[in-house]
């Protein structure tokens, strides 16, 4: 498999299992993210919800600075949260598929703290379907991370969705969130440039 990538992939950005991906690497490939994707059946869902998650209904400028203060040089998602035009396309449905009504902020002090936003994902879950697309909240806020999920979960499972899923960069402390909150992992993988 390594030297077909290798062959026939030239310059391409490849989703790999971790093996192959270090191996592609070793080879010479661009690693670009490690990565673990995670489901959530809706059948068992948090019933509180956190009065200061509400429906999304803020705009891409009123986001951005939450977003931006989530995302320290620390971060392992720091690199890929520069791109300040992902929020406005994942509203737009124009990243990944459509945004979901699920999608939720949390408004703390009459203020944006962070936002969790759902997009359907063409196809189904585990791979695919509805996506927890972007998590974030202001560092200044804690538990608003927490809130935004249970809330996004809740929302979801009232909107008939069968499952909610995500990919989780290696190194980031949300993956732990996610397993304490009923996600459990379906694989984790390595995606990488390969070489021209």
């Amino acid at each position: 498999m390594r030297d077909a990538c290798l062959r026939d992939l030239r310059g391409w950005i490849v989703v790999a299992p971790v093996e192959l991906g270090r191996e592609l690497i070793a080879a010479g490939a661009a690693q670009r993210r490690h990565a673990r994707l995670m489901t959530h059946d809706l059948r068992s869902v948090p019933a509180d919800v956190d009065p200061r998650v509400v429906a999304l209904s803020a705009t891409e400028e009123e986001l951005l600075p939450a977003h931006q203060s989530a995302y320290r040089p620390e971060h392992p998602d720091y690199e890929l949260s520069r791109d300040h035009a992902a929020i406005g396309k994942l509203l737009r449905g124009e990243l990944v598929g459509p945004l979901l009504g699920a999608s939720r902020m949390a408004v703390v002090d009459g203020r944006i703290a962070g936002a969790a936003l759902l997009n359907l994902f063409p196809g189904a879950p585990p791979d695919a379907g509805p996506w927890l697309s972007e998590l974030f909240r202001d560092p200044a806020v804690p538990g608003a991370g927490r809130a935004l999920l249970r809330g996004a979960l809740t929302a979801a499972a009232a909107d008939d969705l069968p499952a909610l899923g995500l990919v989780v960069t290696g190194g980031n402390p949300a993956g732990e969130l996610y397993l304490d909150e009923g996600f459990r992992t379906v694989r984790d993988d390595i995606s990488v440039t390969m070489p021209s």
